[in-house]
């Protein structure tokens, strides 16, 4: 099992692992009473999950590191709080955890005399807020009338629906006119 905390081009792989790792979650139920029914749950969606992290950073190398060569407590202790502060980071814990999250909290202290850095991280797993669907303003289109065109084909073509006969005409000033001129230059807004 490896952890990584990424963000951009920065990244640490935790040189020490947790004695332990878990992932809780919830769900946002509501329980109402009901007439007659009685207690009912009503489904709510899910809450983000929250992964808590307690280990160490180590000053000299242990057995049971996890790689050679990781940085000093103190780099590691910076770049967890450059990565707190900056916001999103990508949270993976192979091979079940692979998500944006964020570092909502980060203790830190020295312990013994070792020079090893203990701490206690808080990971909150990020969800992207959903992006409203701009709605795309249709143009106004100028055709040229051909001979068999009326104002409801016209209208049922380019706004799809014939009742728009009459407004179309009276856009181009031609209320008053059963059909538009052939060759004419039309101006259709939707």
């Amino acid at each position: 099992m490896e952890i990584w905390l990424k963000q951009g081009k920065k990244q640490l792989r935790l040189p020490i692992l947790p004695q332990e790792v878990g992932e809780s979650g919830e769900q946002d139920n509501k329980t109402e009473i009901v007439n007659a029914l009685g207690e009912v749950n009503l489904l709510g969606l899910p809450k983000l999950e929250t992964v808590p992290l307690e280990a160490h950073f180590p000053e000299k190398p242990m057995y049971y590191d996890q790689y050679s060569g990781y940085p000093s407590p103190k780099k590691c202790v910076k770049l967890v709080k450059k990565m707190k502060k900056n916001g999103v980071i990508r949270f993976v814990v192979t091979p079940l955890i692979n998500y944006e999250a964020t570092i909502e909290q980060f203790e830190w202290k020295y312990v013994d005399g070792t020079g090893d850095i203990h701490y206690t991280m808080q990971i909150k797993r990020y969800r992207r807020p959903v992006k409203k669907r701009s709605t795309k303003k249709a143009k106004k289109v100028t055709v040229t009338v051909k001979k068999g065109d009326t104002w409801a084909k016209l209208a049922k073509k380019y706004t799809g629906s014939s009742k728009n006969a009459k407004k179309i005409a009276k856009q181009n000033k031609m209320a008053n006119k059963k059909k538009p001129p052939v060759g004419k230059k039309v101006t259709i807004k939707p």
